[in-house]
């Protein structure tokens, strides 16, 4: 991130009415960022190279529209309890992106591949560190529900192995 002068940043839901929160991470502060994956209120991550110097810019241009969009890389995925851990699909948003941010891309990518046990899948091109918790997939109905679901999807899992 250093190198290719790239932040990170996490998006939390504030309140009910569903105003958001950013806040941005310096390299050194992995626990931190990694406490947002438990944070009920966790949306996603992005990674950015647009020069923001003030969190609070974040919102006036409304998060990946318009100029920043070229400079970022987002990220969906993670929550995680203690059932299960979502899995985390990266994307880049514009169709051109900045040099800057595209470059950092293609190296977190082959850094990807360095991880110790993380596995290819063998017909789909991503990869996935194995877990013992139950991984129940991306939904977006699911994202600003928590337990309630997960108990019902999983009741519903135990239900059929039944059978």
């Amino acid at each position: 991130m250093l190198r290719h002068g790239v932040k990170l940043y996490a998006e939390i839901f504030g309140n009910a009415q569903g105003e958001c929160q950013y806040s941005s991470f310096e390299s050194g502060e992995i626990d931190l960022f990694a406490s947002y994956f438990n944070d009920t209120g966790y949306n996603s991550f992005f990674f950015s190279s647009y020069p923001i110097e003030d969190i609070t810019q974040i919102k006036q241009f409304g998060y990946f529209y318009d100029t920043p969009s070229s400079y970022s890389i987002e990220v969906n995925g993670g929550r995680e309890t203690d059932k299960s851990r979502e899995l985390i699909q990266m994307r880049m948003i514009a169709k051109n992106p900045d040099k800057q941010i595209q470059s950092f891309y293609r190296t977190l990518q082959r850094n990807l591949k360095k991880i110790s046990g993380l596995q290819k899948h063998t017909q789909k091109n991503y990869f996935h560190l194995p877990t013992d918790k139950i991984i129940i997939p991306a939904n977006p109905h699911s994202q600003n529900t928590r337990d309630h679901w997960e108990d019902f999807y999983l009741s519903k899992l135990e239900s059929a192995e039944k059978l």
